[in-house]
This record gives C-alpha cells, sequence and structure tokens, in this order.
C-alpha cells in the first residue's frame, strides 16, 4: 500500500480515483476552491499555482506517489485569460513536478489528447504536438516542465468521462441530462476521440503506480468514436431516444477557442505495458449506467463542499 496524494481532489478525476482507491492506497487529497469529505482522507486545501506550495505541502506528507489532476480545463475560460491558463496548466505542474523529484516521489501528470491539432487522428506518442488553442498550448507547456523538472514522471494524455462531484458536466452527463428530460441536443459529427470512463483511467492509473512507470502514455478507450455517435451509443445504453441528438460540425458554433476534430489516440503502449485491453465505448457507457444504478453517483456528490 503506497501513500498517493491527489491534487484536485475534488475534479471528476480527482474524486473518483480518491474513492476508487480507498481500499488500495493511503490517500491524501488536495483542493482550492472546490472542497471535499471523505471518511479516512486527509483533504488539504492549497493554491499550489504558487510558488513554494507544493513544496511545502510535499516536504510535510512525504508522499511516495503524485497523481496531479488538478489543472484549468475550460477551453473558453483558457482563451479569455492566457495568463490564467499558464499559471494552471504550466507553472503549477513544473511545481508540483519539481517538489515530487525533491522527495524522491513518483509522479503521474495528467495531461489531455487536444496538444494534438486532429489533423491526423491515431496519434501515437512519438508524433508531433501541434496546439490550436491556449488551453491546449498551456497543456503542452505544462509536459514539458514536467518532464524538465521530474525526468521519471509519467505524463498521461487522455480524454475522459464519468460522474461529478461538482455541477459541471461531463460529455456523458450532458448527454443523459438532455436525453432524459426529452430535450434536443446536439452531437458533433466531425470531432472523434478515444474517450474513457473515468473509473476505468483511474484502474489504469492505479496499474501505472503498481508498476511504476515514467514516460508518456496515451490512456483513452479502446474505440475512435465520433461524438455524435457517442450520444448515440448512450442513448441505446440508457434506453433513450437518440433522435433527440442533432448531427452538426463544430465548426457550426462559435467556440472562442479552436477545437480540433480527429483526436483519436492509440492506446497501445500502454496496453504492451501493463498487459492490458482498454475498454469498448459500449463497456463504458454499460458501466456508467451501473455506477448511477448502484448509487455511486449519488455517493459521489454527498462527499461534495464549498471551501470558503
Amino acid at each position: 500500500m503506497a501513500t498517493v496524494l491527489v491534487t484536485g481532489a475534488s475534479g471528476l478525476l480527482g474524486a473518483n480515483l480518491i474513492l476508487e482507491a480507498l481500499d488500495h492506497h493511503q490517500m491524501l487529497g488536495v483542493c482550492h476552491r472546490h472542497g471535499m469529505a471523505v471518511r479516512g482522507v486527509e483533504i488539504v486545501s492549497a493554491d499550489l499555482s504558487q510558488a513554494g506550495a507544493a513544496r511545502e505541502l510535499l516536504q510535510i506528507y512525504q508522499p511516495e506517489w503524485v497523481v496531479h489532476a488538478a489543472a484549468a480545463t475550460s477551453l473558453e475560460m483558457c482563451q479569455d485569460d492566457p495568463e490564467m491558463a499558464f499559471r494552471l496548466n504550466s507553472d503549477m505542474a513544473g511545481y508540483v513536478a519539481e517538489a515530487a523529484r525533491e522527495i524522491d516521489a513518483g509522479l503521474i501528470h495528467i495531461s489531455t489528447d487536444a496538444v494534438f491539432d486532429g489533423q491526423q487522428g491515431n496519434y501515437v506518442e512519438t508524433d508531433e504536438t501541434h496546439p490550436l488553442s491556449v488551453y491546449a498550448e498551456s497543456k503542452l507547456a505544462g509536459e514539458l516542465a514536467v518532464t524538465e523538472a521530474h525526468h521519471d514522471a509519467a505524463i498521461v494524455r487522455t480524454n475522459f468521462y464519468g460522474w461529478n462531484m461538482q455541477p459541471k458536466q461531463s460529455l456523458a452527463e450532458m448527454f443523459l441530462g438532455l436525453l432524459e428530460a426529452r430535450e434536443r441536443c446536439r452531437g458533433f459529427t466531425d470531432v472523434s476521440v478515444t474517450t474513457i470512463l473515468v473509473n476505468d483511467l483511474v484502474q489504469v492509473l492505479l496499474k501505472m503506480i503498481g508498476v511504476g512507470v515514467s514516460g508518456t502514455y496515451h490512456v483513452g478507450g479502446g474505440e475512435c468514436i465520433r461524438k455524435y455517435d457517442f450520444g448515440i451509443r448512450l442513448a441505446e445504453t440508457f434506453e433513450l431516444d437518440g433522435s433527440l441528438i442533432e448531427p452538426i460540425s463544430v465548426d457550426q458554433m462559435n467556440f472562442k477557442a479552436r477545437r480540433a476534430k480527429q483526436l483519436c489516440m492509440k492506446g497501445d503502449k500502454i496496453e504492451r505495458q501493463l498487459g492490458i485491453e482498454l475498454p469498448s465505448v459500449e463497456a463504458g457507457l454499460r458501466r456508467f449506467r451501473g455506477l448511477r444504478e448502484n448509487g455511486y453517483a449519488e455517493r459521489l456528490k454527498e462527499h461534495s463542499r464549498r471551501v470558503l
């Protein structure tokens, strides 16, 4: 059993990671604006984007592993405020990586498929990056900062959905909420991703901690799927009316931040490294439904609390 510190502990990945790993590791959580409370888990409030904060925290708690999931993830907010984006996605990543290296802790840094421009698709880890938005630029800068500060770190590029502790909805929650309300919604026919249920992503991260891997890995679902088709498959899984989903192009949206289109990534490297098979879209969606039916989604929200 290792001591694992999770930044962004109340976020979609952080919260699910802490809850799923409780039986396997001693978990510590770091939050900033949104807090959480979990029995048996110490949750600390800290702004790790401030120089010295990560070093002070890690020196106190001495975790064996750090999973750095904290980030600014809104593409539009990052486009409006580049200074904020680089402070939270690049500077903070470097601070955390340096602090982890100083105490000889392993580090998994969570990055994104958006570091690619979406012209090619089926990306492998060695393909050239070309970010299209401030968000993507700042996340790529974060990867570089981590690599410079902690040579043994693992960088995980991913795209995930799941049940969120906070009011912010993942793609699957957005589709589901609108479909269950019998409201029309939109699905992009020209944006493709290898998205993975966050709980399945957590299991991969825990295996990575167990093996002690380093380097860059693409960790997503086992299938490349258009966002429109993902919505249709979700409707089928929940026995809802998929005709409510309108097929549109992302170019029809008035987004400030440019969106890449063909973002599917190949997961062969992590599958070979861990001896696993990344889950299919169907398997992920079935588990997503099962988590709600067994009360997991509601229990997750019960752990949320506001940090003043």
